[in-house]
C-alpha cells in the first residue's frame, strides 16, 4: 500500500542541530512533498502515515531561522535524507524488483504535470514492461495521452538515463539494445518532456512482478 500522499509508514528524523519550531516544520513540510509524497507502488493508499523530525540543539549553534546563513546546507541535507529513504521504500515494496524515477517536465501546470507522471507510475502494461527489461515507450506515449495533460505528439522527447529515446514524438536512432540495458538496471531514470510550458513532477515507482501478484492473492 505505496501510494501518495506518503505511504504505509512510520518515518522519524533527529538532528543535533538547533531550529525554531517554524522553520523546521516549514522545511519538512517541503521535503515530505518532494519525497515521500512522491513514492508510488501500486496506488493503494495507507490510513497510516507519519513523518517526524526531531530538534535536540545540541549542537549549540544559533537557531536556523529563515535568515541564518547556514539555512540552506540543512534545508539540503534533509531534502537528502527524505529522498533517499523515500527511494529505499519504493525498493522495499512487495517483490519488486526495480525503482524508476519518472520526471515530467515541459507541462502547462503543476497538476497536468503531475497527472502525466501518476499516469505512467500506475500503468500496469508500463510497469509490467519493466519487469520485462522492455523500454516501451509506446506505452509511455499512451499513458501520457489518456493522463488527461495538454500535449502536442510531435513534441515530446523521452531519455531514459539521459539517453534519447524519442525525439519529437518519434523514435530517435538510439539502438534498442542500449535502452534495453538501462531498463534491465536495478535504478533507472525516465525524462519526459513535453515542451508545453514550465511545470515539472517527479514520481518513484517500481516496476509489477509476477511475486508481487503471488504475495498479494490472499493474506
Amino acid at each position: 500500500m505505496i501510494d501518495p500522499n506518503m505511504a504505509t509508514m512510520l518515518c522519524f528524523l533527529t538532528t543535533d542541530a538547533a531550529i525554531t519550531r517554524r522553520t523546521l516544520a516549514a522545511l519538512l513540510h517541503e521535503a515530505v512533498e518532494l519525497s515521500f509524497n512522491r513514492i508510488l507502488v501500486d496506488g493503494d493508499m495507507s490510513t497510516n502515515d507519519t513523518v517526524l523530525c526531531l530538534a535536540n540543539g545540541r549542537t549549540g549553534n544559533n537557531p536556523l531561522c529563515s535568515y541564518h546563513p547556514d539555512l540552506q546546507r540543512f534545508k539540503s541535507a534533509l531534502m537528502y535524507c527524505c529522498t533517499e529513504m523515500a527511494k529505499a521504500i519504493v525498493l522495499d515494496g512487495e517483490r519488486v524488483t526495480k525503482c524508476v524515477e519518472v520526471a515530467v517536465k515541459g507541462a502547462v501546470n503543476s497538476i497536468q504535470a503531475r497527472q502525466a507522471a501518476r499516469a505512467i507510475a500506475t500503468s500496469l502494461l508500463v510497469k509490467s514492461s519493466w519487469f520485462g527489461n522492455d523500454p516501451n515507450w509506446g506505452r509511455l506515449m499512451a499513458a501520457l495521452g489518456y493522463s488527461g495533460c495538454k500535449l502536442k505528439e510531435e513534441l515530446v522527447d523521452i531519455y531514459y538515463d539521459g539517453l534519447l529515446a524519442v525525439k519529437s514524438g518519434v523514435a530517435s536512432t538510439t539502438p534498442l539494445e542500449r535502452l534495453k540495458k538501462i531498463v534491465s538496471k536495478k535504478s533507472f531514470r525516465i525524462t519526459i518532456n513535453l515542451h508545453m510550458g514550465e511545470s515539472e513532477h517527479t514520481i518513484y515507482t517500481t516496476d509489477l512482478t509476477d511475486e508481487y501478484v503471488n504475495y498479494n492473492k490472499s493474506e
